[in-house]
């Protein structure tokens, strides 16, 4: 199922906290549920994704067994998390070249361009496109009605 966007209207975050702004902001775009708060939420799978590997290194491509060894989970639940990043098209899938032989050993993930802004700016292009295809829809389903 694909995951999808939450939208909700609020002015912007704004604290000295990262966390706390992190936990505002990934739960307003439904990336975590609201199942857990403040410390709990801080230690839960997805939450330390974004703090010790994507933003800690935004431009490492992590594979999903360095990402399972560093958060200490399973790798159906890293896969889990990365697939809702990806339907957000926040991160992207790069090869992982081996140093000593030049191989592709493994495919990583990180931030889209390994830069934040860079990725928000691509999650925004497509908000923008499904509002619009939202639009022509309903523009559509006007006409439709005036003509019965």
């Amino acid at each position: 199922m694909p995951f999808e966007i939450q939208v909700c209207s609020h002015s912007p975050i704004v604290s000295n906290n990262l966390d706390e702004i992190l936990e505002r902001f990934l739960l307003d775009i439904g990336f975590l549920s609201g199942r857990k708060r403040g410390e709990e939420l801080y230690e839960s799978i997805p939450f330390k994704l974004w703090t010790e590997c994507l933003l800690d290194s935004p431009e490492k491509s992590w594979t999903v067994d360095e990402l399972s060894e560093t958060l200490e989970a399973s790798k159906p639940t890293i896969y889990r998390h990365l697939n809702k990043l990806k339907n957000l098209d926040m991160v992207e899938a790069k090869e992982v070249v081996e140093e000593d032989n030049g191989e592709v050993i493994k495919k990583g993930y990180r931030l889209r361009h390994g830069d934040l802004m860079h990725a928000w700016y691509i999650t925004e292009a497509n908000i923008e496109s499904a509002v619009k295809r939202y639009r022509e829809t309903v523009a559509n389903i006007s006409e439709l009605i005036k003509g019965e």
